[in-house]
């Protein structure tokens, strides 16, 4: 395996991932100061699973080798990831008002299914020019 494979493997498995753990750690810990609840925590865990699995499948698709796992994701974020958000995207919009973080919280949720529908809508235009 070449020098820029390792590095590429490197990036989207291990950095990627743990630069959003460490994102997710000091929003919850400014959140927590701020008063914010343990199910707005577990909220925002949800949508940085589901941005962060998108993230890593586009990465993957683009700049590394497919596999069993890419697809078990990809399977989680385009069946399961939308059935989670829904009432997730329900709570969040009683609450939009609350604070900043849930508005936004609110438009992310929104947000991804935009994104699984322009992923869905490109992967199928590849697919029709192939």
């Amino acid at each position: 395996m070449a020098l820029s494979e390792i590095i590429i493997a490197i990036t989207i498995h291990l950095l990627v991932p743990a630069m959003g753990v460490v994102v997710y750690v000091k929003l919850c810990r400014r959140l927590l100061a701020e008063g914010a609840s343990p199910i707005f925590l577990a909220q925002l865990f949800l949508l940085f699973v589901c941005y962060g699995g998108a993230l890593l499948v586009i990465l993957t698709s683009l700049f590394w080798h497919w596999s069993g796992m890419a697809s078990v994701g990809t399977f989680f974020l385009a069946i399961l990831a939308p059935v989670l958000l829904f009432p997730v995207s329900l709570s969040l919009w009683k609450q939009r008002q609350r604070s900043l973080a849930h508005g936004l919280a609110w438009r992310a949720c929104l947000g991804y299914y935009a994104l699984l529908a322009a992923l869905l809508f490109s992967t199928l235009l590849i697919r029709a020019a192939a």
